[in-house]
């Protein structure tokens, strides 16, 4: 375990002396460390390790000779320092412990390693007695692997396998990929008998489906899938394994177990980024194709991609594959309530006099605002938002079940007084819309109100308390849900109120009350296992009742449970 070079960012801080780059673990000169210029939770400081790093450890202390420290913090990480993930433990608790004085050192390892460039400390409680303090260090090691980049245009690599015997019932393969496109074959495998086995990104699931024959139209048999919302350009762990009849899917955390009689991964050929059949010479050109990054793709510990970059004879190099992983250009941004909006100059009108704006949404909400300009010529203003789960601009409308959390391509158009809007184009949805006057823009363009995993992570964005939806499970199968944060801190209460009369019954005075919540069943208990403390008050009193003492047996508590 190394210490790591550390580059420290924060934007305002208390004065020079206290700036970021006083915050390096046992530094005394300055201030002693850095302290921000406002004690509260929506600080943090940043750290640019200088390139990917396998993170396994951090420590902390407090600005020396001083009362300020931290007693509790979470972390971010983040490859480009734009699209930044929170660090959970095994046990989904996201807070880690801080100090209790200024000058000793609290060293926590990481559970699970973690491979990123870019590291974020939150603040979530200090000293009481003092402010926000800090001095920081990271520990672990380098890190190297080997990547290549797909461009969804049928470029993949394919590998042709020696047919020797068997050593071990137990077949694997693993990989990590990460992509912005909800759907893309990820690796297609051909085993003896004409089996095959596509591992499959679709609709932003991941699928692991079972063909028998070699023909594109040969019956196709969905044995799992897995995962959601898996294109948010997060490096995922994948793993595929075979152990006797048994098939397992891994992804993530995540692992699903069925029976597999066949034996499928004994492999003859391997694809990957495209579907290549066995015995052809070319790639199949289709919309299926990977669009991403693959890292570490290993088949029984034999580094397939490594032979493709050293001209491996098993291996063969199809189209365009490249051996790096470029970070793309666009950065999604996020809209977390009714009060979140984005404004930005108009575009300049072209020489027609129109102007063309593309974009790419997801949302699980049926309605919302999602552009607006100006039509100044007319005195009125053009929206294009969603309404029951259908996009519509002023009158008309395009599209449908556009609320299914996935990625939808929009093309807005204005050409010679024609105003067009596109909705999936690739799949066929489109839809126009003709004014009868002249469309020109304006001088500005708003984009207005996916989601979090925690309140925690809605503070850091600097929002304030109100409902928001909080998707709990990341990359799992549990819809987000709509709940209210308090970021001030205080108990959020909820009143339930029932005036009813107790009549006598044969077996005592019972009566037993239903509370019924907003939530599913599987959403509270993810909730509450991501919660650092959770509980439920309930309470009761006597109206009018012709007894003196009230009967306190009748109350039972049956749960405790907390949005925190």
């Amino acid at each position: 375990m190394v210490k790591s070079n550390l580059l420290f960012f924060f934007v305002c801080f208390l004065s020079n002396s206290h700036g970021p780059g006083f915050a390096k673990l046992n530094r005394r000169e300055g201030a002693g460390g850095w302290s921000p210029l406002t004690s509260d939770r929506y600080q943090w400081l940043e750290v640019d390790l200088g390139g990917r790093t396998q993170i396994t450890a951090v420590a902390t202390q407090g600005r020396y000779g001083s009362s300020d420290w931290l007693t509790a913090y979470l972390l971010m990480f983040s490859d480009t320092g734009h699209n930044w993930k929170q660090y959970r433990q095994e046990d989904s608790i996201g807070a880690f412990p801080g100090n209790s004085n200024a000058d000793s050192v609290v060293q926590y390892k990481l559970q699970q390693p973690v491979i990123a460039r870019f590291l974020r400390l939150i603040p979530l409680d200090w000293n009481p007695s003092g402010r926000i303090g800090l001095r920081l260090e990271t520990y672990g090691c380098p890190y190297t692997s080997d990547v290549a980049s797909f461009d969804g245009s049928g470029g993949g690599l394919l590998y042709r396998l020696s047919r020797g015997p068997r050593q071990t019932s137990r077949e694997i393969i693993s990989l990590k990929f990460k992509t912005l496109r909800n759907s893309g074959i990820l690796l297609h495998v051909e085993g003896q008998g004409g089996l095959s086995l596509t591992l499959e990104l679709e609709r932003g699931k991941l699928l692991l489906l079972l063909r028998q024959g070699r023909s594109l139209t040969s019956e196709t048999q969905r044995l799992v899938s897995l995962g959601s919302l898996l294109d948010d350009q997060h490096w995922h762990h994948v793993a595929v394994e075979q152990l006797s009849a048994h098939l397992n899917l891994t992804v993530d955390k995540n692992t699903q177990c069925m029976y597999c009689s066949y034996s499928v991964m004994f492999p003859i050929q391997l694809s990957v980024g495209t579907l290549h059949n066995l015995g052809s010479h070319k790639p199949v050109v289709s919309k299926r194709n990977f669009h991403g990054c693959l890292e570490n793709l290993f088949y029984n510990g034999l580094n397939l991609i490594d032979l493709a970059k050293h001209n491996d004879h098993q291996a063969t190099v199809m189209g365009n594959v490249t051996f790096s992983c470029a970070e793309p250009v666009s950065v999604a941004v996020t809209f977390t309530g009714p009060q979140s909006f984005l404004r930005l100059p108009g575009a300049t009108a072209s020489s027609s006099g129109g102007v063309s704006v593309e974009l790419q949404f997801r949302t699980w909400n049926k309605a919302g605002l999602l552009l607006t300009f100006d039509l100044p010529q007319q005195g009125g203003v053009a929206w294009l938002y969603l309404s029951e789960a259908r996009l519509r601009l002023q009158i008309h409308r395009a599209g449908s079940g556009l609320n299914d959390g996935q990625w939808h391509w929009v093309e807005l158009n204005s050409r010679r007084a024609r105003l067009t809007i596109t909705v999936d184009k690739e799949e066929g949805g489109t839809a126009q819309a003709s004014p009868s006057f002249p469309v020109t823009a304006g001088r500005h363009l708003f984009f207005g109100a996916v989601y979090e995993q925690s309140c925690e992570a809605y503070k850091h964005r600097g929002n304030t308390s109100g409902h928001y939806y909080i998707d709990v499970d990341g990359s799992g199968p549990i819809r987000p849900q709509l709940i209210y944060c308090n970021m001030t801190g205080d108990t959020h209460t909820h009143t339930h109120t029932l005036t009813l009369e107790v009549r006598p019954s044969p077996g005592g005075n019972q009566h037993s009350a239903h509370f019924d919540y907003s939530a599913e069943e599987e959403q509270l208990l993810a909730v509450i296992s991501q919660s650092d403390h959770c509980e439920q008050d309930l309470s009761y009193h006597c109206g009018t009742t012709t007894h003196t003492i009230c009967p306190f047996h009748l109350i039972t508590i049956f749960a405790k449970t907390s949005y925190g």
